[in-house]
């Protein structure tokens, strides 16, 4: 897939476009990326996408819009999960999975992935779609059974923990943007390794900044359907974007 083309197009003529791209390829050398280079690499992505404020709100062509729109079934399985008193087989078949015969831990996941996403016909689309998945690998652990995937659930999610999982989504969601912006470009240029390494200390310091980032969207008990979980939603999305947005150039 032709993904740092598609990105050019979309952002043709922004002089944005090529400050991220200088700062990714300079830090893709197999070495210890500097806090400071990790921070420019993510100020000049906010800035590409335009700034917090849009991109956040569903206003960006290039990101947003499909987070928000993941986000908001993400958070309504989770926080079904959550009132259903921890019963996985109840929630998912109100995401349309009713029969659970046969049925591996790898297909309920790629249920719910598709539930929350649906077809990636964009780029926007792929980047939630993935970052869906990466969430939902992770909730699951090692689970390999139906049971165990229902009690790791139960060990992870609840009403206290909603906007953290959320928080983390929208991290996952600005790593995968990059990763289809960059990664097979830079695999090709520079080597699967220090692509590799690059993506690996970009996802860490994702994570360690918005694990020290204010809460300040509590989600419980909301209606996942209403205007107030968009708007909470948005509100995630646009804080987790502002964490980033001050360190360009």
């Amino acid at each position: 897939m032709g993904t740092s083309k598609s990105y050019k197009a979309t952002v043709q003529g922004q002089p944005q476009w090529g400050e991220l791209s200088s700062s990714v390829t300079r830090s893709c050398d197999g070495g210890l990326i500097s806090t400071d280079s990790l921070s420019r690499i993510l100020g000049n992505f906010v800035n590409v996408v335009g700034g917090a404020s849009i991109s956040g709100r569903g206003g960006s062509k290039i990101a947003g819009r499909s987070g928000i729109k993941t986000a908001k079934k993400l958070g309504g399985f989770i926080g079904g999960f959550v009132d259903s008193g921890g019963d996985l087989s109840q929630i998912l078949s109100q995401t349309g999975l009713t029969n659970l015969t046969g049925k591996s831990v790898e297909d309920v996941i790629d249920h719910l992935i598709e539930f929350c996403s649906g077809p990636a016909s964009t780029i926007d689309d792929r980047a939630a779609k993935e970052a869906s998945r990466k969430l939902l690998e992770e909730i699951a652990g090692n689970a390999s059974t139906f049971e165990e995937l229902q009690e790791s659930l139960q060990n992870t999610v609840d009403q206290d923990t909603l906007e953290d999982l959320m928080v983390k989504y929208f991290g996952y969601y600005v790593l995968e943007h990059l990763s289809i912006m960059f990664y097979e470009h830079l695999v090709t240029k520079k080597g699967k390794s220090e692509c590799s390494n690059l993506f690996r200390q970009i996802e860490a310091f994702i994570i360690d900044r918005l694990d020290e980032m204010n809460k300040t969207n509590p989600l419980n008990s909301i209606d996942w359907g209403s205007d107030d979980a968009d708007r909470l939603i948005k509100n995630i999305q646009q804080d987790v974007l502002t964490v980033f947005e001050n360190h360009e150039g």
